[in-house]
């Protein structure tokens, strides 16, 4: 099986020390690869330049800072060779700065120093498109598996989260793995996994969720 995987999250500047990001660690990025890499299967970890590396020689690596580099390395290597399947956990932001306004004047975004404290800072950020949407038209394999991971702030359970059914049924990911927030501990990880609709997996731990993706993906590809 060849997969590529991305984890992390997305970084966008504001000056040359700020930026908007997340929380995303990579951590459960990481443990994925490790665990198909150890069923030999051939990984492409994408990963931002913060995230939990796997550490391991067999697994091959790409780093990202904002999301136009994401955006043009997942395009880059769905396109340029062929993939069974990819999984993609990257934390995205779903906005970038487009103009910085210090004390009503514009300010070059991303750099030329550090903006100034106790100024009055107004920025502007416009939506990013979903790179979700298009990572099957970016795919030398068209058949490729998807597998989209969807984080909610507080669903009731993962048998009622109605954004993560709703994404199942779009048919941009043949599999939608559900995280709820206040459920993640640092020794279970809950999730569930849907398709067309369907709640069809439940699991606890990355560990669980490792196997029960690996042996989704063989199926799928045979």
């Amino acid at each position: 099986m060849k997969i590529i995987i991305s984890s992390g999250g997305t970084e966008e500047s504001i000056d040359s020390v700020r930026k908007i990001s997340n929380f995303s660690t990579g951590k459960t990025g990481a443990h994925l690869a490790s665990y198909f890499a150890s069923r030999d299967a051939s990984v492409t970890l994408i990963r931002s330049q913060n995230a939990t590396s796997p550490m391991m020689p067999e697994i091959t690596e790409h780093s990202y800072q904002s999301y136009y580099n994401l955006r043009n390395i997942l395009h880059s290597q769905l396109s340029g060779k062929h993939w069974d399947a990819i999984i993609h956990l990257a934390a995205v932001s779903d906005y970038i700065v487009e103009r910085i306004q210090v004390d009503e004047h514009d300010f070059p975004i991303g750099g030329h120093g550090k903006i100034p404290s106790g100024h009055k800072i107004l920025l502007h950020l416009r939506p990013t498109e979903k790179i979700l949407d298009s990572l099957r038209a970016w795919s030398l394999n068209k058949s490729i598996c998807i597998v989209a991971f969807k984080l909610t702030p507080a669903a009731t359970s993962s048998h009622t989260a109605p954004e993560a059914k709703t994404l199942s049924e779009q048919k941009t990911a043949d599999y939608i793995v559900h995280n709820n927030l206040p459920d993640i501990k640092p020794q279970s990880h809950p999730v569930g996994i849907w398709k067309a609709g369907k709640l069809i997996q439940r699991t606890k731990t990355k560990d669980e969720l490792a196997q029960v993706l690996y042996e989704l993906l063989v199926r799928e590809k045979k």
